[in-house]
């Protein structure tokens, strides 16, 4: 069986198009979303509209509670104040762009889903399994990832936020961040998503980054008036990230 993850797709249709499109080419046999739908790019509504239409089984990402529940934040941890305003601006636009169906819609999609597949337990999470505002940086201590694997006992975790895309194993269980389909970086600016293979007691995971129209991404970012960087600024892995890192310990 094989299997998309999408994950931050950030209110960028373009990139989304492109993904669909490649992991269809790729004979995918399912594609789950791990959140973040909306938030920092242009095309909120339309983004909500394509995965209500192609019925993805989807997770609650920290910018889709924001958005569905008019919040003051979007829970992001910011590299600097420039990133913070261009965040918090892009917030009450996509509020204010998004129709209450479209919210209402957000509001309900669950914080994690368990999904069983080829005999193996499978658990969708944005952030972390306890809050969609964490982040489980490649980088943290393996001890943090036996804990979270230890009090969810699943076989294969997928998740997103951090932006980043890498797999690991820590004992029988399979972590896979799934990268970011609509945010790229300075250097690179295509879609990238997670693409899992299961045969058997097989699990492989291989990491596509799939190219898109991104210069019509900023010029629709630059029309609505939102700052084009948004795009491409990661998540920061300030003290507040190590907060979070406590906090999977000791919960």
């Amino acid at each position: 069986m094989r299997i998309a993850v999408l994950a931050d797709l950030h209110a960028n249709l373009p990139a989304l198009e492109a993904v669909l499109d490649d992991a269809i080419a790729l004979g995918c046999d399912t594609i789950w979303c791990v959140g973040d739908v909306v938030g920092r790019g242009p095309h909120p509504g339309e983004v909500i509209d394509e995965l209500q239409r192609m019925d993805l089984p989807t997770v609650q990402g920290n910018w889709d509670d924001a958005v569905g529940l008019r919040r003051e934040h979007p829970g992001v941890t910011w590299p600097n104040h420039e990133a913070e305003a261009a965040g918090q601006a892009s917030l009450e636009w996509t509020i204010e762009h998004t129709s209450e169906e479209q919210r209402s819609w957000l509001r309900q999609l669950p914080t994690t889903a368990r999904i069983e597949v080829e005999e193996r337990s499978v658990l969708l999470f944005h952030g972390s399994p306890m809050r969609q505002s964490e982040y489980l940086w490649n980088d943290r201590p393996s001890r943090i990832f036996a804990r979270v694997s230890s009090d969810q006992g699943d076989d294969l975790l997928c998740f997103g936020n951090t932006h980043e895309a890498f797999h690991r194993v820590v004992g029988k269980s399979h972590f896979v961040a799934a990268g970011s389909v609509g945010c790229g970086s300075e250097d690179d600016p295509r879609a990238r998503y997670a693409v899992i293979d299961m045969a058997g007691s097989e699990l492989m995971v291989n990491f596509r980054s799939v190219a898109y129209d991104y210069l019509a991404v900023q010029a629709d970012m630059r029309a609505a008036g939102l700052e084009p960087s948004l795009l491409r600024t990661p998540p920061s892995q300030h003290v507040a990230a190590e907060a979070d890192a406590e906090h999977l310990v000791e919960a």
